[in-house]
């Protein structure tokens, strides 16, 4: 018997994995947030940085710990290491790096084991576990966490962010002037501006207390890696982003009475977590609305909700308390979808199914 030898060489390959994911799954999008927050603690280790690394530490063995408690009131056995490695770091970098390791690991544990038994998993959690760990830390010890040096007549000029650089709240790299010069002689010109030395430092390195607050430029290359990858939406932070620069470059100087329409959107974007927390806890899965038009909702509540609270941005928990209202928010626009889902099906596909039925029986 002759064998067909089309049907031979084109039949594919076993394969141990046959399932083709139209969207990366859960444990791919936490392999890749894993891979993308090793940077920010290999750049506290360069910068030297220990007191931050121990407090990150020590969240994360926190989160550790509260997987394995799991294992005493969950029904379903096993311990999941992934998760609870990207949720402690998160956690940690949010911390600041003066805050004790030892307070640090209690509270994540605390935190974490509650929130793991009441609201759920890594996936399935309607409130974001470490913006919730973050806002009782801050409760217990709001001295702990940094204030921004700025006074009300700073804020009112149109470069705020340039009098922190000129101040030496934010330490200049050395390399900044060489940098800035480069720019402003060859890209820079072709617009008519001119930058001053310090934002490559503060666009760098702003120094700040806080780690998930400073390397701003790693956390941007990181968004723009996970978003084209779909391992996030890109609609949310881009709603977000725009209309929270709108309402801080043209409210703002409504508000502190300062040179109308220059709201200094590089302080805001800069100085408070606004780019880390907007790209890891804004978008925490189990917490987002499903459906196109709730997501634009969220992210225009969210951005509203921004400028009420932290203003110009110079709020060292500001964001982690929107994360949480938003959580809030969620569940009320969740709410509405499944209605419209609901009444969709009431309306359109019963009807249809039942004609079809009628159809088949004449």
């Amino acid at each position: 018997m002759k064998i067909n030898k089309f049907f031979k060489y084109s039949q594919p390959a076993p394969s141990l994995k046959p399932y083709i994911y139209i969207t990366p799954s859960i444990g791919t999008v936490r392999k890749s947030l894993l891979v993308f927050l090793i940077p920010q603690l290999i750049m506290l280790f360069v910068t030297h940085t220990y007191s931050a690394l121990f407090v990150i530490m020590a969240a994360v063995l926190a989160s550790l710990g509260a997987e394995i408690l799991s294992l005493f009131y969950q029904e379903e056995k096993g311990i999941e290491i992934m998760s609870p490695l990207v949720q402690g770091i998160i956690t940690g970098l949010l911390f600041p790096q003066t805050f004790s390791p030892v307070v640090a690991f209690i509270l994540t544990l605390f935190v974490m084991t509650f929130g793991k038994y009441f609201f759920g998993g890594f996936a399935s959690s309607w409130i974001t576990v470490p913006a919730l760990t973050i806002v009782i830390a801050y409760v217990l010890n709001v001295n702990a966490f940094p204030a921004i040096p700025l006074g009300i007549e700073d804020i009112q000029s149109r470069n705020a962010a340039l009098v922190l650089i000129q101040n030496g709240s934010i330490p200049m790299l050395e390399v900044d002037p060489t940098i800035t010069g480069f720019f402003n002689r060859t890209i820079f010109r072709l617009f008519g501006i001119v930058v001053p030395d310090g934002y490559v430092s503060l666009f760098w390195d702003n120094g700040s207390l806080i780690p998930a607050f400073r390397f701003n430029f790693i956390t941007l290359l990181s968004s723009i890696f996970l978003i084209a990858s779909d391992m996030f939406d890109f609609l949310i932070p881009f709603i977000f982003i725009v209309l929270y620069s709108l309402l801080v470059r043209l409210i703002g100087p409504l508000v502190v009475h300062g040179v109308p329409m220059q709201g200094d959107m590089i302080l805001a974007l800069m100085t408070s977590g606004t780019l880390f927390s907007t790209l890891y806890l804004l978008q925490w899965y189990g917490t987002v609305p499903i459906s196109t038009p709730g997501k634009c909702v969220y992210a225009a509540i969210a951005a509203v909700l921004a400028f009420l609270i932290m203003g110009y941005g110079m709020s060292s928990a500001g964001y982690v308390c929107v994360i949480l209202m938003m959580n809030v928010i969620s569940t009320l626009i969740q709410g509405i979808e499944s209605q419209n889902v609901r009444k969709k099906i009431e309306t359109v596909l019963v009807p249809r199914i039942n004609s079809f039925q009628e159809a088949g029986n004449v």
